[in-house]
């Protein structure tokens, strides 16, 4: 009865000093060996930092339960800024715990101790699609077997009307049997309606055109900007290279601002790689349709056709 005469703001206080005090949260949505094993608040023995997803933000570690011998990956955030990111994190963390998708990471709990806090989450152990390109271009057929994954991911989040806004090599994690999972959700939204969202996040070179107009057109997007940047992440398994890197100088860091420029006010798109099959390239040209309207809807349309 207290918390229903709460107004918003004194209800979130009363979360935040909740949180604070318990110092940790661990999620009743936990996948199976969380209930069957101890839970996370049982010792957990940091191994080895995971530095290919480590970062300015923090750093990721690989840990092990010493009772039962699970892996899992900690992220640890090294002095949040404020009061309103940490409880940012824990409403993050605890709507990604709602997530329940063979092609999707997933996320077990928060936990904030002596100014550090560690967010746990799935372990994949053959890290991202960007560290995998690293020895060279993926050839059709695996291209193929990672954008199917990638759309079955992408047609569970789209079917809740979550865009994840960031999609791009270095947020698709791979295991070891090849599984392919969407990870990195800072960034995913809710779209309730086509014209929502309007804030101008992700990656420059994978951003959506319409992504980039919305911080100055006013006139939003919707879920269809993440088709765009799975075709731009197929370019770049498909290169070893980010999407539209032939416009850059050799051997110079492209420059993000022009690239935005070009992504948001020249009519061309990405070049598609001349080896692909007619059949990649039909989806690519599908993927990466200037005016949102004109790319399919269903993500389940697209499938079918690669």
């Amino acid at each position: 009865m207290l918390l229903k005469h709460m107004s918003s703001g004194l209800l979130s206080m009363f979360l935040f000093a909740v949180l604070i005090t318990w110092r940790s949260v661990f999620l009743s949505s936990a996948p199976p060996y969380m209930t069957a094993h101890p839970s996370l608040q049982s010792p957990w023995k940091k191994r080895e930092m995971y530095r290919e997803l480590s970062g300015s933000f923090g750093q990721v570690y690989l840990a092990s339960n010493r009772e039962s011998s699970l892996n899992c990956a900690i992220k640890e955030i090294l002095h949040p800024h404020s009061k309103e990111q940490i409880m940012q994190l824990y409403r993050e963390v605890y709507f990604l715990s709602k997530f329940s998708h063979p092609n999707i990471v997933r996320y077990y709990g928060i936990n904030l101790t002596g100014g550090k806090l560690s967010i746990y989450m799935e372990y994949m152990s053959e890290g991202s699609i960007h560290k995998l390109l690293k020895d060279g271009p993926f050839n059709e057929n695996r291209i193929r077997h990672c954008t199917v994954q990638i759309l079955f991911g992408l047609a569970y989040l789209h079917g809740r009307k979550i865009a994840h806004r960031d999609i791009k090599g270095g947020n698709i994690l791979v295991g070891p049997k090849g599984e392919v999972k969407l990870a990195d959700f800072g960034l995913a939204k809710n779209i309730s309606s086509v014209a929502e969202v309007h804030s101008d996040k992700g990656t420059p070179f994978w951003m959506a055109p319409e992504v980039i107009k919305s911080k100055f057109s006013g006139s939003g997007y919707n879920l269809l900007a993440d088709i765009w940047s799975l075709g731009c992440t197929v370019i770049e398994m498909a290169t070893g290279a980010h999407p539209w890197h032939e416009h850059c100088i050799p051997g110079e860091p492209c420059n993000q601002v022009a690239g935005m420029f070009r992504i948001a006010i020249r009519k061309d798109t990405p070049k598609i790689p001349e080896y692909l099959s007619e059949e990649g390239k039909d989806f690519l040209q599908h993927c990466l349709q200037r005016d949102p309207g004109s790319r399919p809807t269903f993500v389940r349309d697209y499938r079918a056709a690669f």
